[in-house]
């Protein structure tokens, strides 16, 4: 048989390698070694990997890979290590998280029991139970329980202050103010202020009350206004019982507040009988029954009312006689005797 080593020498080509035929180390056979074995089993996996230097030329370098026993031993113990190593990590981080579980639960348990007595203190402690009621009133301590709602013994901090004040004016309308107090455990403390009806006005077919502070007193009945000033105005937009008169004019409601005050003030109140504001040119009242005293515009009304009082105190108008007074004029006042004249 040519040997091929030769040939390719010839032609100028690398001659191949000739194989090497390595003994069989198989264990029980005669060529068993563990000298031997070792050294073949490290050049059996002896591998080359490529590599690159720095000017782009391949390089080549051993890789072994030992797997004697007692490197196989030796994996084996590290690898034990690693698993001893990660069930340690695994283990303190559950207590980790079974501690920082109990911490949450035992937060959630103490904020339950902070909440459940808060809410039982709220329920069954803090009891509007014992209402006093200040303030001068013709009304009973009773009927001001019931009319405000607190009749009902709501939590002391659960009622609303406005809404009882507003119920009370409703349902007891000569109160045309109400204020609450409340102090732990269980008190409320209500103030009261009560007015007298003044005047009263046919709305919308009804007659009904008004205080000085122009509040809604309630329907009362005609035989009701005697000793009342009957105010004649203009379209009324609300009359609740409780609340102040609304009238549809922004103007008429200004000045309708404005006279009342001026009135409210002067002694002229106690002879007036009527006070007629439908007009916004033309303000007339009726005195005592006898006397009509016509204001004219809007312009200086607090100087006529005062010049009317003064007028009504001559000693003229003590002979019972009926009379036209005119005040439109503030630098003149003329009075007209007419025991003729009409009122409506």
């Amino acid at each position: 048989m040519p040997d091929n080593r030769d040939a390719a020498k010839k032609n100028g080509q690398a001659s191949p390698r000739r194989p090497v035929k390595r003994p069989d180390y198989a264990r029980g056979n005669g060529n068993w070694n563990t000298e031997a074995y070792e050294r073949s089993v490290r050049t059996a996996h002896t591998d080359t990997v490529a590599a690159k230097s720095e000017n782009g030329s391949g390089a080549r370098g051993p890789y072994y890979f030992d797997n004697t026993a007692s490197a196989i031993r030796e994996r084996r113990i590290k690898s034990m290590g690693e698993r001893q190593r990660r069930m340690r990590e695994s283990v303190k981080k559950n207590r980790h998280k079974l501690g920082a579980t109990r911490r949450i639960l035992s937060l959630f348990i103490i904020l339950g029991t902070v909440i459940g007595a808060a809410a039982l203190s709220y329920k069954f402690l803090f009891v509007a139970s014992a209402i006093t009621i200040t303030g001068d009133t013709s009304y009973s301590e009773e009927e001001i329980i019931a009319a405000s709602g607190l009749d009902s013994k709501p939590n002391l901090y659960s009622f609303s202050a406005s809404s009882a004040a507003k119920s009370l004016r409703f349902n007891c309308p000569r109160i045309t103010s109400a204020s609450f107090s409340r102090s732990m455990p269980n008190k409320v403390e209500i103030t009261v202020v009560e007015e007298e009806p003044s005047y009263y006005a046919e709305i919308y077919g009804d007659i009904y009350a008004v205080s000085d502070s122009l509040c809604v007193m309630g329907k009362i009945d005609p035989s009701e206004t005697e000793g009342l000033i009957r105010l004649r105005l203009q379209t009324v937009e609300s009359a609740v019982a409780g609340e102040k008169l609304k009238l549809a004019s922004d103007r008429a409601q200004s000045f309708l507040e404005r006279a009342t005050s001026y009135i409210g003030e002067s002694p002229l109140k106690l002879k007036l009988t009527q006070i007629d504001l439908r007009s916004d040119f033309n303000t007339v009242m009726i005195a005592e029954d006898r006397y009509k005293l016509v204001f004219g515009t809007q312009e200086d009304f607090e100087i006529k009312v005062r010049l009317a009082a003064a007028t009504l105190e001559d000693e003229m108008f003590k002979t019972g006689s009926r009379a036209l007074i005119n005040l439109q004029d503030t630098t003149k006042t003329s009075v007209i005797i007419d025991n003729q004249l009409e009122f409506d």
